[in-house]
């Protein structure tokens, strides 16, 4: 089924425009869609982190944290929460999301709306086998490794964590 994205200005404004994802209309200077991240974290401030499936055509094999794009209609807590559940099983509520910060990849024409959700490490995680590879759970300092390594993708991970205390 085809899958269509609102478009907004720079400052988050929906348009009176929408596009279908399939790369055949592309995005002109100045439009993009939205999308949602999510740190989720437990009670002990370990990070539920996942790997892309290798035949993922972005970023396939890394390993990074749950997100992707608003459908159209969706506001970016109701992407964040649908991600969370399609990609990890995981039932959430807009009570269970904290807003953190908003990144604009110009690149990529997008507007990326990181949240933190915080749940009990024994939440039980169902992986979507399409998206994903596997997730596990790891510590702040096996994050940074991992991120120093370039095994795991998250470009503002030092300005998020400082804000994640």
């Amino acid at each position: 089924m085809a899958e269509f994205w609102d478009v907004y200005d720079i400052n988050g404004n929906k348009l009176n425009k929408t596009i279908q994802r399939d790369g055949k209309v592309l995005l002109q200077t100045g439009e993009y869609h939205m999308g949602s991240a999510v740190f989720i974290t437990d009670e002990k401030d370990n990070f539920l982190i996942q790997q892309r499936s290798f035949s993922k055509k972005l970023l396939p094999g890394k390993w990074a944290i749950t997100g992707g794009s608003a459908v159209a209609g969706e506001n970016a807590e109701q992407c964040a929460i649908r991600e969370v559940k399609e990609e990890l099983g995981i039932k959430l509520t807009s009570a269970d999301l904290k807003f953190l910060m908003t990144n604009i990849r110009n690149d990529r024409h997008v507007i990326i709306n990181l949240f933190l959700a915080r749940i009990p490490k024994n939440t039980k995680i169902t992986i979507q086998q399409e998206e994903l590879e596997q997730a596990k759970w790891v510590s702040r300092q096996e994050l940074i490794g991992m991120h120093n390594k370039e095994e795991f993708y998250q470009p503002l991970l030092h300005e998020i964590l400082e804000k994640i205390r």
